[in-house]
């Protein structure tokens, strides 16, 4: 997935950083039981929000993360340690 799938998109969505920490989001919204769409719902925005975000296609941020794990019913804290600790040893910025 070299140089992304649009303009503007920065190598940081191929990075395998930040695919770990979309992917601990993933494994959050799943075992919370829900679909993207639930979890967009929850969020008060369009599905396609959600869909982006996990397809990496838009760039998760700190404030979005904490509404994530909170519409999770996730501890954001523990959602945030599950997401450090799936992360490489050596992280590209």
């Amino acid at each position: 997935m070299r140089g992304g799938k649009g303009k503007g998109v920065g190598k940081w969505v191929s990075s395998p950083a930040y695919r770990a920490v979309v992917e601990t989001v993933i494994e959050g919204r799943k075992n919370a039981g829900l679909t993207q769409r639930a979890l967009a719902d929850a969020l008060g925005k369009p599905p396609s929000f959600v869909a982006k975000i996990e397809q990496r296609e838009r760039r998760l941020d700190l404030v979005e993360f904490v509404a994530i794990a909170r519409a999770l019913g996730i501890r954001e804290a523990d959602l945030f340690r599950k997401a450090v600790a799936a992360l490489p040893m050596n992280i590209e910025i």
